[in-house]
């Protein structure tokens, strides 16, 4: 005969085995990385993200999701941003430089940290000029994720980012000679310029220093269409591959992983989510790889896919 303490032992485990069991049958929380540029901030008009893109936001959270920002922009700027528009929860994760640096936890504090080092930033710095493409160096969190870039001449596009970084985010250093900065470690080199420039620098620069950086392209927001990005990263960069680094540190989210972009930085993340939804803002090509394609930015597309995930509606639908 069962002895009244082994009884209750029974009954206490019959509680947590019916517990589990809700658990598995009940609604998984996702893992829902969405874009900044082009996606919630239409950058050629705002400062400053829009009420509906916060609220939406904090509704994913609300329902138990784990919302993440998943940006080309550094610590810096999206701090600024999101301080800007009165909105700052101290446990976002972030996924940075596409990848280069991943932020999570509460209070906030670096996850993963991919650098290149001093060769890598000479032979790059090199090659940018050797295509008449001015070259800027993101440093380190550490060092306080200063913008360096040189006094030369720079197109009118480049001029305007740099112009409006001052303003919005500041910690930029001109200098007459990048390679004189004593830089031993970077995030970033990248540019802004004309897309063919941009591309030619870019396969020069798969050519030469091969596996040891990636470079990703997006088209510019600015210059309508015309310039392109080229941001050279340490190799194992990604917004794919941050992702993979929140769904390790994070597992008790074990629903789908949603992605939500409008460039070609954001192609990675679409491949290791198990939805993506591409704005209607994007490129064809971008558009034509995601499961579903939203409203632009314009008419907060974003934020309408948002609003559905925090109700439950999986997969979310346009119209």
């Amino acid at each position: 005969m069962r002895s009244v303490e082994q009884m209750n032992h029974v009954e206490q485990m019959n509680q947590v085995d019916q517990a589990s069991q809700a658990d598995q049958t009940g609604p998984k929380k996702m893992l829902i990385a969405v874009d900044v540029d082009g996606t919630l901030l239409n950058t050629e008009f705002d400062d400053h993200l829009a009420p509906r893109e916060i609220e939406a936001m904090q509704a994913v959270r609300a329902a138990g999701h784990l919302l993440a920002l998943c940006t080309g922009r550094n610590l810096r700027s999206v701090e600024g941003l999101l301080e800007g528009s009165g909105w700052f929860p101290d446990d976002l994760p972030l996924v940075l430089l596409n990848g280069a640096t991943v932020w999570g936890d509460r209070p906030r504090r670096c996850l993963a940290n991919r650098v290149i080092g001093r060769r890598e930033i000479t032979e790059l710095v090199q090659l940018f000029r050797r295509h008449e493409v001015v070259p800027m160096i993101y440093g380190t969190d550490d060092e306080g994720g200063i913008l360096h870039y040189e006094t030369s001449r720079v197109n009118g596009i480049l001029a305007g980012y740099i112009d409006k970084r001052r303003r919005m985010v500041g910690a930029i250093h001109e200098v007459d000679d990048l390679l004189k900065v004593p830089l031993q470690e970077a995030l970033e080199v990248g540019s802004i310029d004309e897309k063919d420039k941009v591309l030619a620098l870019s396969q020069a620069i798969g050519k030469e220093l091969g596996e040891r950086v990636k470079v990703i392209n997006t088209q510019s927001l600015l210059g309508g269409g015309l310039y392109y990005w080229a941001e050279a990263f340490h190799g194992s960069c990604g917004k794919g591959s941050g992702l993979k680094v929140l769904q390790a540190h994070y597992p008790q989210v074990t629903g789908p992983v949603v992605a939500i972009g409008d460039n070609y930085n954001d192609l990675d993340m679409f491949a290791a989510a198990d939805f993506s939804v591409a704005m209607g803002n994007g490129p064809e090509d971008v558009r034509q790889q995601a499961n579903l394609v939203t409203r632009p930015v314009t008419e907060s597309g974003a934020a309408l896919v948002l609003e559905q995930l925090a109700e439950g509606v999986f997969p979310p639908r346009i119209g």
